[in-house]
């Protein structure tokens, strides 16, 4: 009797080579980790299943301690990070003598980091240090680059990213150019509030991420004006500055300052 020769179960569905490699349930549960991981990225809800289970493929999983650069000004961009947890600060250095940072935002859940530079092949125009742990997929451009071409809505969905990135920077050098340094604090202080505070009786209470010279270097101020403009919030009752934490406790009034 003659054996036919066996079809394939799965198809195009066809679960990748390495499911066929010794410790392969390891690398399934790593696999669907990972799947779940991206599927809980806001800014790629509802696109198609294929595009996630490329994406899983590609991804490598990276876990950072606070205070660890993910990159740096300068360097070569081979890869784009989706953030799963963790807040990081990007930034920009005047270099010179005298090198300080301007802070360009601080991002969490669900970012994308390091795309721009990445689609322009280009090296990294800004820094990224981690100021929580953080865990991260880290995707390399030509593999992304190849998923996108797959995957057209897919890519309309990161351009998307890129363009509130934009408008983000624009607000930015906005608030730098035509806000005070006081209402630039203020506005500061509300953003942060709104990602890490928690309401409380006495109000919203947060440790913030940043340190007081990052906090400054977010408003495009010194450390010792930064400490005016809070030591002033704080004698007129609009904020508590403890050791380690700050609560708003006039959030209306705090509003108010920010010149909206």
């Amino acid at each position: 009797m003659s054996r036919e020769k066996a079809q394939p179960m799965y198809g195009e569905n066809a679960p990748p080579s390495w499911a066929r490699l010794p410790g392969a349930r390891c690398r399934a549960v790593e696999h669907l980790a990972k799947l779940e991981g991206l599927q809980d990225f806001e800014t790629l809800s509802g696109l198609d299943e294929g595009f996630f289970q490329a994406l899983a493929i590609a991804a490598a999983v990276l876990e950072i301690g606070a205070g660890t650069a993910l990159y740096r000004e300068g360097e070569p961009s081979g890869a784009v990070y989706f953030m799963r947890e963790g807040r990081v600060k990007l930034y920009r250095s005047s270099g010179g003598p005298k090198d300080r940072d301007q802070i360009l935002g601080v991002v969490g859940d669900g970012s994308i980091l390091g795309l721009a530079s990445a689609l322009e092949r280009r090296p990294q125009s800004q820094g990224a240090t981690a100021l929580t742990d953080c865990t991260l997929y880290a995707v390399f451009r030509d593999d992304l680059l190849e998923i996108m071409e797959r995957f057209p809505e897919a890519s309309v969905r990161i351009a998307q990213t890129l363009a509130a990135r934009n408008r983000e920077l624009e607000d930015l050098v906005s608030d730098l150019v035509f806000h005070s340094a006081p209402q630039r604090v203020a506005r500061m202080l509300l953003a942060l509030a709104t990602e890490e505070g928690r309401v409380t009786r006495r109000g919203v209470v947060f440790e913030p991420s940043l340190s007081r010279q990052e906090m400054a270097e977010a408003t495009g101020i010194s450390r010792e004006a930064l400490s005016r403009a809070l030591s002033r919030l704080a004698q007129e009752g609009i904020l508590d500055l403890e050791s380690k934490t700050i609560t708003i406790l006039k959030p209306a009034e705090l509003r108010a300052r920010t010149g909206q």
